[in-house]
């Protein structure tokens, strides 16, 4: 059950972001979007939607694999804290009155975190994992998005989710993406380090390349 976790998460995320598209689809309050042809709160959602799809490929592959978890709960968390973010956005009403700008900004900074994160993915192969877990003959990737960061799958996480907190703002959400979801990541990256510096190698690529930003962390 364990491995199955992310898996698991995945599909009552899903099943609660369509629950809540569907309200706001036959919900009475204000549309902003009436006169625009499109919803495209609902066009944000089923983004959100495609995007959980591929990562819930990746959790029902783990679990075929059946690879031990060293998680210490975080992904429990991390997943709680991602999930409440999404659905405090939809569900709670968004502070912008009118179409604008800021709707734009904000689903091109999603999009820019999915692609990030999905090109992480990618770029790690087999060795990627929702789960914390050792691989036989891991070796240290270096290229793509690891030649920036160490960990380019959560920063792109974390863009991902503030284009959803700059789309839909609300207080709701900016409670959930600043003090549970951000917090939630920096402790998963700190748990997932005590393995991966096991991996002959890790410690000299962690000299030289930040977590997730740049030149700071």
């Amino acid at each position: 059950m364990k491995n199955g976790l992310p898996l698991v998460l995945g599909i009552i995320l899903m099943i609660l972001i369509s629950a809540l598209s569907l309200f706001r689809m036959q919900s009475r309050t204000l549309n902003i979007w009436v006169d625009s042809g499109v919803n495209f709160d609902l066009v944000f959602a089923g983004t959100y939607l495609l995007w959980l799809v591929f990562e819930f490929f990746v959790s029902k592959k783990e679990l075929d694999q059946g690879k031990q978890t060293r998680d210490f709960g975080t992904c429990e968390l991390y997943a709680s804290a991602q999930a409440l973010t999404i659905l405090s956005a939809l569900w709670f009403k968004s502070r912008w009155p009118l179409p604008g700008m800021i709707h734009l900004l904000g689903g091109l900074v999603f999009c820019s975190g999915v692609i990030f994160r999905l090109w992480a993915i990618k770029t790690l192969g087999r060795y990627y994992s929702h789960i914390v877990r050792e691989v036989k003959a891991h070796i240290i990737i270096d290229s793509g998005p690891y030649g920036f960061i160490r960990h380019p799958a959560y920063a792109g996480m974390i863009l991902a989710n503030a284009g959803v907190l700059i789309f839909f703002f609300n207080p709701q959400a900016a409670f959930f993406f600043f003090l549970i979801l951000i917090p939630a990541i920096l402790l998963r990256i700190l748990v997932e380090e005590k393995t991966l510096v096991t991996i002959n190698g890790y410690k000299e690529y962690a000299g030289y390349k930040k977590r997730l930003i740049p030149f700071v962390w």
